[in-house]
């Protein structure tokens, strides 16, 4: 994928996560994990939502996308497939180097206080969600509950 057609996804995500057509209320971030509903281990074409908005195909990685930013987070195994497939819109989050900041404090670090985080509850693993939910709500406690 070229940057100009990440960059025009990434711009068009950004609008559709203010938009109260699509959102109750606008989020600061949109978490797009690999699987589908099923947590299937091999998913169709069409459930390939992080392939598309970032262009990297491996089975295994999270990527989130913020106002400012667009972060991938993968293991060992993609370091450099991810790295070959994603162009300058994208940062390359190492997951299991100790530089690299878990997906919640991430956002805790890039996102305002009480930002609404957004995520498609069908493709997610719940473990995963509540996790990050955990993580933000005690991070931001006066959001009153868990992220958007």
């Amino acid at each position: 994928m070229s940057p100009k057609i990440t960059g025009e996804l990434l711009r068009l995500l950004r609008q559709a996560m203010k938009n109260c057509k699509y959102v109750s209320e606008p989020i600061q971030a949109y978490v797009i994990p690999s699987g589908d509903a099923h947590q299937s281990e091999y998913i169709a074409p069409c459930d390939c939502r992080r392939e598309y908005i970032c262009g990297f195909n491996g089975s295994a990685g999270t990527a989130i996308v913020t106002e400012q930013h667009a972060a991938m987070w993968t293991d060992g195994r993609y370091f450099l497939q991810a790295s070959q497939q994603m162009d300058n819109n994208w940062t390359l989050m190492k997951m299991g180097l100790k530089e690299t900041p878990s997906q919640e404090d991430w956002l805790i670090s890039v996102l305002p206080e009480n930002s609404k985080v957004g995520v498609d509850p069908w493709i997610i693993a719940a473990d995963q969600w509540k996790n990050m939910s955990k993580a933000l709500t005690s991070a931001w406690p006066l959001s009153g509950g868990s992220p958007g």
